[in-house]
C-alpha cells in the first residue's frame, strides 16, 4: 500500500469523525450488560438516568470482551435469521452465533470461549461461513470461510489493553477456469492489537461510551500457503445518549501495507452499506463510516397495546453510511465512494413491564444513479 493512500484514508476518517464531535464520542456500549438489566428491571420511562457506579475490575473485563448482544432476530424481505447466545460458568463463558439466509442459501456459525478471572484473558474462537459474493463478474459465486483464532488479552493499565493472537483462515470457492473444480486459499497470521475503552461516563447531560482498537496483522508463508503480507486495521465504535436522542457511530479502516495473497474484503448489505446488495463490493482495502441517530418519541410515557403488552420506547431512526473497497487508486477517488441514507422506526415492546422484543422498519436509498430503494423489516428478541 502506498503512503499516499494511507494518508488519504486517515484524513477521510478523521474528517468524518469531526462532523459528530459535538454529539458523539465514538466507542461502544456494553450491550450484554444492558441486555441483562433490561431483562430484570422495569422500564424506567419517567426517571432520569442515574449516575453509574464504578464497576469492579472483572466487570470491566466483561464489558470489553463481550462485543455482541444476546439476541434472536428475523429480517425480511432478506429472509435472514440470526441468533446469538451466551452461557456463563463462573469466570468461564461460551458465546455462540448462528446465521441463516433461506433466500440466498447463506449460512454460518461462530463459537468463542473466554476465561475472565485474571488480567490475562485467554480466548479461542472458531467460525465457518458460507456466502455468495460478486467477484469481478455479474454472477454470484459461493465462497466458504473457515477460521481459528487463539489469543490472550492483557490489561496493562485500565482501560488500556493488548490482544496477541494466532489466526488461521481457509477460503474455498469455485475455480475461475473450471467452475466444477474447487480452489482454496489459506492464510496463517499473527496479530497484535492495542485498544482502550471508556466506560459509561456522564458529560453535558448525556452518557458516553467508547472503544478504540488498532491492530497490526502479519501473514507468513506456511506449508502450501503462500500468503505473505502486512495489514493494519483501525476500529472505533461508540454511543452518546440522553433522554431525547441516542447517536451511535462506527468507523473502520482496513488497509494493506505490503505483500501478496491478502483475502478480499466485502461491503454491502444490512448494516454494511444497507442500500446495496449483500457483498456487492470487493477489494483488498476497506473504508467504512456509519452514524445512526435514534430520536426517542415517547420517552416519558409508554403506549399501551393489547392486554399486558406496551411500547415503552418508540424511536425515529436516521442512518447514514459511507464506504468503499478496492485498490489504492480507487480508495483515493473520493467521488467513487458509496453513500447510503436510510430512515425508519423502531419500537421496544414490554410484556408485564419487562422487555419482550424490538420491531423495526427501515428504508434505504443509495445516492448513485439507478439505485432502487431497499426495505428492511425485522423482529429482534
Amino acid at each position: 500500500m502506498s503512503p499516499r493512500f494511507a494518508a488519504a484514508g486517515v484524513t477521510i476518517f478523521f474528517s468524518l469523525c469531526l462532523i459528530d464531535i459535538g454529539t458523539v464520542r465514538l466507542g461502544m456500549i456494553a450491550t450484554v450488560l444492558a441486555q441483562e438489566e433490561a431483562g430484570t428491571q422495569k422500564p424506567e420511562t419517567d426517571e432520569k438516568p442515574r449516575e453509574p457506579e464504578k464497576p469492579p475490575f472483572d466487570e470491566k473485563i466483561a464489558r470489553l470482551v463481550y462485543r455482541y448482544e444476546t439476541e434472536i432476530s428475523f429480517l425480511l424481505p432478506e429472509g435472514e435469521f440470526d441468533a446469538a447466545f451466551e452461557k456463563k460458568f463462573g469466570y468461564f463463558s461460551t458465546q455462540a452465533q448462528a446465521r441463516y439466509n433461506f433466500l440466498r442459501g447463506e449460512m454460518g456459525f461462530s463459537l468463542q470461549n473466554i476465561y475472565t478471572k485474571f488480567r490475562i484473558v485467554p480466548q479461542v474462537r472458531v467460525h465457518d461461513r458460507l456466502n455468495f459474493v460478486h467477484l469481478f463478474s455479474s454472477d454470484r459465486l459461493w465462497r466458504r470461510e473457515q477460521g481459528l483464532k487463539l489469543g490472550a488479552r492483557i490489561f496493562v493499565i485500565s482501560p488500556i489493553n493488548t490482544l496477541t493472537s494466532f489466526n488461521y483462515q481457509r477460503f474455498s470457492f469455485p475455480s475461475t477456469i473450471n467452475i466444477k473444480e474447487l480452489e482454496s486459499q489459506q492464510v496463517h497470521s499473527v496479530s497484535q492489537a492495542f485498544g482502550m475503552q471508556a466506560d459509561s461516563a456522564r458529560f453535558l447531560g448525556a452518557f458516553h461510551s467508547g472503544l478504540f482498537e488498532l491492530e497490526i496483522i502479519h501473514a507468513f508463508p506456511f506449508s502450501s500457503d503462500r500468503a505473505d503480507f502486512w495489514q493494519f486495521q483501525i476500529l472505533m465504535r461508540g454511543i452518546s445518549e440522553n433522554s431525547w436522542i441516542a447517536t451511535v457511530g462506527e468507523a473502520q479502516i482496513i488497509s494493506l501495507i505490503s505483500g501478496r495473497g491478502v483475502p478480499f474484503l466485502f461491503l454491502g448489505g444490512r448494516n454494511r452499506l444497507s442500500a446495496y446488495r449483500t457483498n456487492e463490493f470487493a477489494g483488498i482495502n476497506l473504508f467504512y463510516f456509519s452514524q445512526l441517530n435514534r430520536f426517542h418519541l415517547n420517552k416519558k410515557k409508554s403506549l399501551g397495546l393489547i392486554r399486558d403488552f406496551s411500547i415503552y420506547e418508540l424511536d425515529f431512526v436516521v442512518h447514514t453510511e459511507v464506504g468503499q473497497t478496492g485498490g489504492d487508486a480507487r480508495m483515493r477517488d473520493l467521488a467513487a465512494y458509496h453513500l447510503s441514507v436510510g430512515c425508519g422506526f423502531s419500537g421496544i415492546t414490554a410484556y408485564r413491564q419487562r422487555r419482550a422484543f424490538e420491531i423495526f422498519f427501515h428504508a434505504y436509498q443509495g445516492l448513485e444513479h439507478g439505485q432502487k430503494p431497499r426495505y428492511y423489516f425485522g423482529i429482534k428478541y
